[in-house]
């Protein structure tokens, strides 16, 4: 947990940079004696480059399932996202759709701290002609940010609930 903590706490404060300016001006006064003046300035930055459009692949996520999401921004407050998978374990074959709406509570869409309903259906199929569809519904808290100009990166837990329904050879899921 205190790992988690660290991360979460590194990567907030790594959104926003300081920078520490010195500086040396000199000057010549009404006699034309030099005037030497010296003052350091430390200002507090942060990105503000207008996003509107994200596409996010989860790489923790390939261990299950190839995946793609695509994200627009409704408000400065709001984006609406939906993705698609298909699994990557061996013997697995099959689809799924995802959606997900954020809320950015400190309006800045797209980065910083978020939380996001979401919901998913995965159609199932193992070699053996056994099928299943999974749903989910569920809900996480997440941070966004932007170390590069066109690269992000996010930090997310959630809680879902599954439901599946099974054709013959897989057995029921609920929890």
């Amino acid at each position: 947990m205190k790992v988690v903590f660290f991360i979460v706490f590194f990567f907030s404060v790594a959104a926003f940079a300081q920078n520490k300016t010195i500086e040396k001006r000199s000057t010549k006064d009404s006699t034309g004696k030099a005037v030497v003046t010296e003052s350091e300035i430390i200002s507090k930055t942060e990105d503000i480059t207008p996003r509107n459009y994200m596409i996010i692949i989860n790489p923790l996520k390939f261990f299950l399932f190839y995946n793609i999401s695509f994200y627009m921004k409704i408000n400065q407050t709001i984006a609406v996202g939906l993705g698609a998978q298909s699994p990557t374990l061996s013997g697995l074959s099959g689809f799924g759709v995802n959606g997900e709406v954020r809320f950015h509570p400190g309006n800045k869409c797209l980065r910083g701290f978020y939380i996001a309903p979401n919901f998913s259906v995965n159609s199932l199929k193992d070699n053996y002609s056994a099928t299943a569809t999974i749903t989910s519904l569920g809900v996480l808290i997440g941070w966004q940010w932007f170390p590069g100009d066109d690269f992000a990166m996010g930090l997310g837990i959630g809680i879902g609930h599954y439901v599946g329904s099974s054709g013959s050879g897989f057995s029921s899921i609920d929890g």
